[in-house]
């Protein structure tokens, strides 16, 4: 395996002769007497650290900052420091310089600091990784994946797109399926007309035939006036019936007449009208399924499934879930203004490993809340949702000493709140050996509170 590259700046020639004694049998060192040629060398080659000494002539340390983070490049700054003052600490903190080292330098100590930074930069870069593959997404279109799954959704989009076809997009909730449909306007010939929205589910049965087609004065109490239907408004457009599975029969048989022939009447009118739609519908159940049951029609059904899409539950897409979070993480800070924070690896396992009810939806809920709380630059798995700790695959098939089979716990419907923090403080000391300072750090609690909790649930076994 490659040593780790260190670059050290430092004027003092007895600091430098130190770095190269204490690190050069562990990481491929270079040093420099200069800052500025250091800089020269970190423009042509690639550094996983820069120790950066306080004694630079001409720079302080948040000149000499500025001027390495101008390559462009990823690595960890740390500061030598003669001794620990709390304004040469302020300055560093000030700077945003990873951490110090006070000399002189000895490698079981310097290692101390340098391992989580070089764990860090790890993080750093693969988070620069995921924005570059986002990057590369985004100018594609929106819809943000590259699994397999999704791959062969943005290949149907493609194929439909500029076509006037009906497409039926089925899929759970928290999918994506109004993202679906607006990639397909976007790529269509329509995309300089309307794109309208109407979600079936959220508007009584009454109300769905009159938004939708109008209706003329005097058809129903209040009916002052004759009003246009969003068919008539969104003429040449693009119409998205959203759960189109809660409209009611009779609106099912009107819709059926402007798909097959481009012809409705508003309601209490007897005047056939022409429109030029284009519809996109969705649902969230089996359509099969309701029109056996009697509650959509079979005609309407076989016209609707000609050309179908499945927006894919996120656990079938698992891969996609570093890209989306990313995405949404990049998404909210750019929103609160807040400075951009990296999800650990460890805590990016137990993401991958969680079965998303909500799909992405859940995620971006989850992502956004996560940020919302955080204070720190790394999210860390004591920051997840208690229900990414508690259904993470990597503990639904264990055995929790002093708890039992979690599988069986994790059917259960409704959680008692004690339950629910027993298990996870019982994963945690599992997890951690029982060690209780780290248990305490993992769950993000004192180790007083810890304590306590141990002996309120009975799982003090080591």
């Amino acid at each position: 395996m490659a040593k780790s590259a260190i670059l050290a700046i430092a004027e003092r020639k007895e600091t430098l002769k130190q770095i190269r004694k204490e690190l050069s049998d562990h990481y491929e060192v270079i040093t420099f007497n200069n800052l500025l040629d250091g800089l020269d060398m970190l423009r042509e080659s690639d550094f996983d650290v820069v120790l950066l000494d306080e004694h630079l002539a001409w720079f302080s340390f948040s000149e000499a900052k500025r001027k390495l983070n101008g390559v462009g490049k990823d690595f960890v700054v740390i500061g030598l420091l003669d001794e620990e003052k709390d304004e040469l600490v302020e300055e560093l903190r000030n700077a945003e310089i990873y951490n110090y080292i006070v000399k002189p330098l000895e490698y079981k100590e310097v290692n101390k600091i340098i391992v989580p930074a070089l764990k860090n930069l790890e993080v750093v870069k693969e988070k620069r990784k995921l924005e570059e593959k986002l990057q590369e997404t985004e100018e594609e279109n929106d819809i943000i994946g590259q699994s397999l799954k999704i791959k062969e959704v943005k290949n149907l989009v493609e194929k439909v797109a500029e076509s006037d076809l009906t497409v039926l997009i089925t899929g759970e909730n928290g999918t994506g399926k109004e993202l679906i449909a607006k990639e397909i306007f976007r790529r269509s010939d329509r995309r300089k007309e309307a794109f309208v929205t109407i979600s079936c589910a959220s508007l009584p049965d009454e109300s769905i035939e009159r938004e939708l087609f109008g209706y003329e004065k005097g058809a129903f109490q209040g009916a002052a006036s004759s009003k246009k239907g969003i068919l008539e408004e969104a003429d040449g457009g693009t119409i998205f019936l959203d759960e189109i599975s809660a409209m009611d029969l009779k609106a099912q048989a009107k819709l059926l007449r402007v798909i097959e022939y481009g012809e409705f009447r508003r309601v209490g009118g007897n005047k056939a009208r022409r429109i030029d739609v284009r519809f996109i519908v969705s649902t969230n159940k089996d359509l099969k399924d309701e029109t056996e049951k009697g509650r959509f029609r079979k005609d309407l059904y076989h016209r609707l499934t000609a050309f179908p899409i499945e927006a894919p539950s996120l656990r079938d897409r698992k891969e996609d879930i570093p890209l989306l979070a990313n995405y949404f993480l990049n998404k909210i800070v750019r929103e609160l203004h807040k400075e951009m924070p990296v999800i650990s690896g460890e805590a990016m396992k137990y993401m991958l490993e969680y079965a998303y009810p909500g799909n992405i939806r859940e995620l971006k809920n989850m992502v956004e809340r996560m940020v919302i709380l955080s204070n720190e630059k790394i999210i860390d798995v004591h920051e997840l949702p208690l229900e990414i700790k508690m259904k993470s695959d990597t503990v639904e098939n264990k055995t929790v000493i002093g708890v039992g089979p979690l599988k069986d716990i994790l059917e259960q419907e409704i959680y008692a709140l004690d339950d629910v923090e027993r298990v996870v403080i019982a994963i945690a000391l599992q997890k951690t050996r029982w060690n209780k300072q780290e248990t305490s750090k993992l769950l993000g609690i004192g180790r007083t509170t810890l304590y306590e909790k141990i002996r309120k649930y009975g799982l003090d076994f080591k």
